[in-house]
Parts: structure tokens; C-alpha cells; sequence
């Protein structure tokens, strides 16, 4: 019997642990259910021929279920130790597998799910996020990087990456130029310049040997480049790399503001809505998320404070509304979906993007690719109110977690329609680590032997508001928030 079947009770927990490292294929992770496999997409373009390949495999080697993860890649689950030789052969045919661990760990490379595919965008950055990739594989000298150090290149458009958090990102400015980013998000990394184009390659190798070197002088080294320019400033890191700028630092006050993410202040359209969003009739809009949501660490990967992805981000569905279509966006709560899915999606395209929203883009897609997305239970909508939710893997996925946290979470939305509407985001955790979203939440549910602690505006393991609650009454009491038409200051003072 696999660990997927096995009653709760029959897994064997451990307690919440950093970890330290992120799974590939050379170095699968042992989880609940197995080991978890995190397939490494470069640039997230993945061909329909290669997609319904990895979900054969899926099917042969793993339990059935494949997890989107929020930096592009794909992940099999419940794959038994005995069937890895098989299943790196078999990727590694495929072209997904890299030559070890150590170059396998450091190809983090975040790249915008539209390119080639949004007009709006200012450049198509696939052929730099591909060399991006390849030189952290090829080059030795980079193998030392942490192994969660990563790298993001955002041509713009209507779905830009400006949200993400990252280490060193690159995003495309109007001439064309990248704009050089340390550490966070568009907003909140340290502006260390621009460059060409063609410079990407070369500066981002030159600025990951200055981290290498840099940290080292620290009594205790940073592992990630927010650490780096806090301790030690911009203006080093700027002085090592000044050959590979092609302008002088921007000053605000010689040249105004800095350029906007690419993309922002064009026209987008508005998106066309393809599936029935699951949704209350009663508008509730006086919750709002408090700004402990917005301000998650660099460190941790980053985000908006958002569930799956907000609402003014437009790829769900039918992009354009008119023909022709340049891709159909499909979401799944909670980033998962199984192999038949994959499958059958893979079989209304030619190419499949993976975004960081734990959603897949189907480029140029078949007509009638929206009804039989939506018939396999993918959403398109993006003002469904599953989208509001996150939540790891829980007890039928993970060592550590003891609850259906997907389970709850989707009760939660049967009984808190309300709710979900009017806040950014409920988080449902297996432990209080908070893997799905270490950050605070308008409503976050802290699982902790088999029951929950429901906390307002906190992050996993944050001050009660309920504690020691069963699943069925911490949903209980989650919906009782949604019928109580409490506004902001209200709901901070609820006890």
C-alpha cells in the first residue's frame, strides 16, 4: 500500500525541520509520500510530446499526483527509491536531466511563462533565460552557490514576474535594457543597474562569483543576496560588475523615476472569463489583507501576499478574448493536478508553459480547449475563490503534516464563499513552518496533531485566535468569520 492510502494515523510524523536544500531529479526528496521529484524546466517551456512522456512516468513510477511549484518547475510525487535509476534514465532521455547533483541544484532560473506568446511584453527573454541555464550547469565555479540561490528574467507584458522574490533578477526595461535587481522583489531588490541584453549571461556569472567571495568575508556568510546587501551595501557589488553595465546607476533625482516593470501602463485587455467561477452571491469587500502579508522575506522566495495569484494578473483563460488565441491558462487549487490531467491537456497543445502561479499555459490551443480544461476541473476564472486559498501538501504528502490540509481548505471554500471573495488569501498548514506560504495571511489554519489553530492576519504559528480545533470546526469557525461582515479594525480585535 502506498503512504497516499494509508490511514492518517498509520504515517509515521516527524517534527518541522529546515531543510536546507530543494529536490531534483539527482536528488529527490523523501517526503510522506515517497520521494518527490522536481523535474527542472528550462525557461518552463516544456513540449506536449516531452509533457505526456513525464506523466507516463508519473503514471510508472510515482503515485499519479504532479505538483506545480512556485518557481516554474514540476514536481512527480511517491516515487519509490527503487525506481529512480529507471526514472533519471528515462528523463535523462528526455533531456531533463543534468550531468550531477551539484549542477542540477543551482539551475534556478525563474523565467516569464508568456514569452514569445504576449505581444505587450517588451522582449522575449527564452533565449537568454536557456543560456542563463546552461552556463549554471556547464560552469564549475558556480556549483558553489547555495542551493535556493535563484535567478529570475522577466520580459514583461500582461503577466509579469514583478512579485516574485528572488535573489538577482533581470527585468526588460523599454530600450531594450534589464534592469539589475538584488534581492526581493521589482519594488523591493536593491537596484544595482542595467545591461544589454546580451550581457545577462556574463554579468549574472560575474555577480554570482562576487556573491561567492563577498560572503566570505562575513563572520557568518550569507546564503542568500538579501543577506549579502544588507550587510555589506549595493555599492560593492556595483564596483565588481561596472564593466558588464551599460549605463551609470540611474540617480532619482538627475533622471526621475525608475523605469516601470515592462508591460505596466500598456493596454491589456480585459481577460474573458471561460469557466463558472465558484463564487457567493454576496459581495463581502470589507475585509483587506493588513500589510504583514505584503512584506514576505526575500529569504523565503517571496510573494504578494496573494493566494495562487491575484486577480489583476491576467493569464487565466482565453488570452487574447479574440481569436487567435495565444494561450489558454488553466489553474488547479493548490498547484495540483494528476497525470491524467497533464495528459489530457498536453493533448490540446503543441507546448505547454509552466508559471509560477502553479498553473500551466497551453500555447495556441485546440479549439474547444477551454471546455475540456474546465470539464478536467481546471479553473480559468481568474475571480474563482480557490485561487484565495494555499496550503501545502499536509498529512497525505508530507512526514510532518497532520491534517488533509487540500481537504480543508477546499471545505473552506464550500462554507467561506464570503470570506474568500473580499480577502487575498487563507492558508491552510500542515505544520507551523509554513512551506506553502511562510508569510502572514488574512486567516491562517496551523495544523499541530490532528487539530487546528486558527490565527487573523498572522503567519503559521502565530497568535491563536481559536486553538486546538478539530478540522471540521476550525472550518466551522473560518465560516463564521464569512458571516460576520467584519470590517478590517473589527477583525484585528476579534477574540
Amino acid at each position: 500500500m502506498s503512504a497516499i492510502n494509508q490511514p492518517c494515523n498509520a504515517l509515521p510524523r516527524n517534527p518541522p525541520r529546515r531543510r536546507g536544500m530543494c529536490p531534483g531529479v539527482l536528488a529527490p526528496m523523501e517526503v510522506g509520500d515517497g520521494l518527490l521529484v522536481r523535474v527542472r524546466v528550462p525557461a518552463g517551456v516544456l513540449p506536449a510530446a516531452s509533457a505526456k512522456r513525464i506523466a507516463e512516468l508519473g503514471r510508472r513510477y510515482g503515485n499519479g499526483l504532479v505538483d506545480l511549484s512556485h518557481r516554474g518547475n514540476l514536481q512527480l510525487r511517491g516515487v519509490a527509491a527503487a525506481d529512480m535509476a529507471a526514472l533519471i534514465a528515462e528523463l535523462r532521455a528526455l533531456g531533463y536531466v543534468s550531468e550531477d547533483a551539484e549542477s542540477e541544484a543551482v539551475r534556478n532560473v525563474l523565467t516569464s511563462p508568456t514569452a514569445g506568446l504576449d505581444g505587450t511584453a517588451v522582449l522575449d527573454v527564452r533565449p537568454n533565460a536557456l543560456a542563463l541555464d546552461a552556463r549554471l550547469a556547464a560552469d564549475r565555479d558556480l556549483h558553489r552557490l547555495p542551493p535556493k540561490f535563484g535567478w529570475l528574467i522577466d520580459g514583461g507584458g500582461q503577466a509579469p514576474l514583478f512579485d516574485s522574490s528572488t535573489d538577482v533578477r533581470f527585468d526588460a526595461v523599454d530600450g531594450p535594457l534589464f534592469r539589475v535587481g538584488l534581492g526581493g522583489t521589482f519594488e523591493g531588490a536593491a537596484v544595482l543597474g542595467h545591461c544589454r541584453p546580451d550581457d545577462l549571461v556574463e554579468l549574472a556569472a560575474a555577480l554570482a562569483l562576487a556573491f561567492l567571495e563577498l560572503r566570505q568575508t562575513l563572520a557568518e556568510p550569507p546564503r542568500r543576496m538579501a543577506g549579502l546587501v544588507k550587510a555589506l551595501g549595493v555599492e560593492v557589488l556595483r564596483e565588481r560588475v561596472s564593466g558588464l553595465l551599460s549605463c551609470p546607476y540611474p540617480s532619482h533625482a538627475a533622471h526621475g523615476p525608475l523605469p516601470s516593470p515592462a508591460g505596466q501602463g500598456r493596454e491589456i485587455p480585459p481577460p474573458q472569463t471561460s469557466s463558472p467561477p465558484l463564487r457567493s452571491s454576496r459581495a463581502n469587500q470589507r475585509f483587506a489583507l493588513t500589510r504583514q502579508a505584503d512584506l514576505r522575506s526575500a529569504e523565503s522566495g517571496g510573494g504578494s501576499g496573494w493566494g495562487q495569484t491575484p486577480p489583476t494578473r491576467h493569464f487565466l483563460g482565453r488570452q487574447p478574448s479574440w481569436p487567435p488565441v495565444s494561450w489558454l491558462g488553466v489553474a488547479f487549487p493548490f498547484g495540483r493536478l494528476d497525470v491524467d490531467r497533464l495528459e489530457a491537456l498536453a493533448a490540446l497543445t503543441h507546448e505547454i508553459r509552466i508559471t509560477p502561479w502553479r498553473a500551466l499555459l497551453l500555447a495556441a490551443p485546440q479549439d474547444g480547449a477551454a471546455e475540456k480544461a474546465t470539464a478536467l476541473g481546471g479553473i480559468l476564472d481568474h475571480h474563482d475563490i480557490r485561487l484565495k486559498l494555499t496550503a501545502c501538501s499536509g498529512v497525505t504528502g508530507c512526514d510532518v503534516g497532520t491534517t488533509d490540509t487540500h481537504a480543508d481548505g477546499l471545505a473552506i471554500a464550500a462554507r467561506a464563499a464570503g470570506l474568500l471573495e473580499a480577502v487575498r488569501m487563507v492558508h491552510v498548514s500542515g505544520c507551523a513552518k509554513g512551506c506553502a506560504h511562510p508569510g502572514a495571511a488574512d486567516v491562517t489554519l496551523t495544523a499541530r496533531e490532528g487539530v487546528y489553530d486558527v490565527a487573523l492576519n498572522a503567519a503559521p504559528g502565530g497568535a491563536p485566535w481559536r486553538s486546538g480545533l478539530t478540522p471540521s470546526e476550525a472550518v466551522t469557525a473560518v465560516a463564521s468569520l464569512s458571516e460576520a461582515d467584519l470590517s478590517v479594525e473589527e477583525l484585528s480585535c476579534v477574540r
